[in-house]
Order: structure tokens, then C-alpha cells, then sequence
């Protein structure tokens, strides 16, 4: 009996068997684990800090206007404003308050009031007007002569009305000079006719009086003077004296002889009344050589 073929079938069973009961014994993999993907936490309404409630105070001040409602606030006065405004989250408790106070001041412009315009005026005048500058006998009757009145700026800045008593020849000159002196601004004291010192010209110089006509002699003589011809005018007689030798008129205005002050209303060659005047062809004492009328200017040079 050949044994070969039954041992290998029996071999080939073994295998089988065995195979099997591997496949019974062996343990399973386990199953790979998933994890859910982390997640941020989500915040919400009350894990937010709480919103500040904030309050902002603000004072302007503004160019001081005048008023104009009648409601007793006086003119100058500087205007205040108050405004405050408050910011808060919805459903949020204000836990927080924070104040701020701005302070603006607006630059304050202020501009020169602008001067009222010139003004002259002529008249005709009456012996009762002249009662002691004029007499019968004078050069000019009372009918030549004319009262100009003008404008004219003060020591203090202010605009008055002067009056010069003129030849009428000579109006148009006078009022066309006191009107480029009225722009320069340049400062005349006080401005009357001699008869308000009682026709005196010593009281009248004294008294820094701008003056024209006056029936009078010349200072140190016997013949008529320029102003009894009403075709002179002395500007500011204290600071621009008359002065010959060491005699000076006025005596109170011995201090302005020397001409190297430049006080108020003094002349001085060159400036805005010697211009003036000379533009119409008046001429001026103070070129004089012999003596220097530093307040005398006339229409001859005398």
C-alpha cells in the first residue's frame, strides 16, 4: 500500500485547521477614536466690561459783541456755553464716568473806530461877533472877513470844532489846509477867535490858542500886523514861540525855544503843516533869520 498520498492529504488538512483557528484567535483591531474640534467660548453680553458714561463740558469764549436784545447783558460782554453730552451703551450699567473739560478762548480783534469825516463851515461875522479884535480903522472892513469853522483833533484825541476868523479872499486856502492837517491828525489845543481873551494876544499865546485875525500891530512895532489882514494864523502859540534874541513869546513857552523836543503840536520843517501850508503858498515864520516865529505862517512871508 503506497503511504505518500495519505500523509500529504493528511499534511495539506493540518494546514487548513490551522489557518482557521488563527483566523478564531486572533483579537480584533480597535477602532481609531475621533475628538470633536475645540471650540472657542463664546462671549457674551455679560462678560463685556461696561461702557463709560462720558460727560463733556465745553466754555467758549467768543469776540465780545454787543447787545442787541435789550436783555441787560452789556456790550463787551464775553458769551459762555454750556454743552453736555452722554453716551451709553444699550442695557449697559455705567460703571465708569469720565469728565473732561475743554476751556477755548477766540482772539479778541480789536479795530480803531474810524474818525468822523472833516467838516468845515463859513460864515460872515458881525462887529458885535469881532467886539474886540475889530474897530473902524482896521484894514479890512467887517464885511472882508469870514468865520471858518472846522474840524481839528485835540491834545486828548478828540475831534472838536475850531473857528478862525479869515480874509474871505482866503477861504478856500484855510479850509483846504485845516483838512490836511485834520487827516495827519496832527493835534491843535484849542481853537477861538482872540475876542474870547478880550482881543489879547498875549493871553491868547498863553492859552496854546490857534488864532488868525486881529486887528493889531506887529510884536515890537507900530504897523499893521499879517492877521489884521486876516491872511495869517498862528498854530499852537506855547510849543512854537516867538523868539528874538533871548526875548521869547509867550514867556511860559520859554522850554519850547529849543526845537530839539518834539512835543505835541510842535512844528517842525518838513512835517505835515509846513507841507500844508506851503502847498497853497503860505510861508512859514520858522525860516525866518532874523527872529523865528515858530507859529506864524502867512500868505506873504511877513
Amino acid at each position: 500500500m503506497n503511504r505518500r498520498p495519505v500523509i500529504a492529504g493528511a499534511l495539506i488538512g493540518l494546514l487548513g485547521i490551522g489557518a482557521v483557528a488563527l483566523a478564531v484567535t486572533r483579537a480584533p483591531e480597535p477602532a481609531l477614536e475621533t475628538f470633536p474640534e475645540a471650540v472657542e467660548p463664546t462671549s457674551t453680553a455679560t462678560d463685556s466690561a461696561p461702557r463709560p458714561t462720558v460727560l463733556q463740558e465745553t466754555t467758549s469764549t467768543d469776540t465780545p459783541r454787543p447787545s442787541t436784545s435789550g436783555d441787560g447783558a452789556p456790550p463787551g460782554s464775553p458769551t459762555t456755553s454750556l454743552s453736555t453730552s452722554t453716551s451709553r451703551a444699550t442695557g449697559q450699567p455705567a460703571s465708569t464716568t469720565i469728565l473732561t473739560n475743554t476751556t477755548t478762548v477766540a482772539a479778541t480783534t480789536t479795530s480803531e473806530a474810524p474818525a468822523p469825516s472833516f467838516q468845515s463851515s463859513v460864515g460872515t461875522v458881525t462887529s458885535g461877533d469881532l467886539h474886540a479884535s475889530w474897530r473902524q480903522g482896521c484894514p479890512l472892513g467887517i464885511e472882508e472877513l469870514r468865520a471858518v469853522s472846522v474840524s481839528h483833533w485835540d491834545y486828548d484825541g478828540k475831534v472838536r470844532t475850531g473857528t478862525l476868523i479869515v480874509s474871505a479872499e482866503l477861504v478856500d486856502q484855510v479850509v483846504a489846509i485845516m483838512s490836511d492837517l485834520y487827516r495827519a491828525r496832527f493835534p491843535i489845543e484849542r481853537m477861538e477867535p482872540v475876542d474870547v481873551f478880550g482881543g489879547s494876544d498875549d493871553k491868547s499865546m498863553a492859552a496854546n490858542n490857534t488864532s488868525a485875525f486881529n486887528c493889531r500891530a506887529v510884536s515890537g512895532g507900530s504897523s499893521w500886523s499879517e492877521h489884521s489882514y486876516g491872511r495869517a494864523i498862528d498854530i499852537n502859540p506855547l510849543v512854537n514861540p516867538y523868539v528874538r534874541g533871548s526875548t521869547v513869546l509867550p514867556a511860559e513857552g520859554s522850554r519850547y525855544a529849543d526845537r530839539g523836543l518834539d512835543a505835541p503840536g510842535m512844528i517842525h520843517a518838513g512835517d505835515e503843516v509846513v507841507d500844508a501850508f506851503e502847498a497853497r503858498g503860505w510861508i512859514w515864520g520858522g525860516t525866518w533869520s532874523s527872529l523865528k516865529d515858530y507859529q506864524h505862517f502867512s500868505t506873504t512871508g511877513r
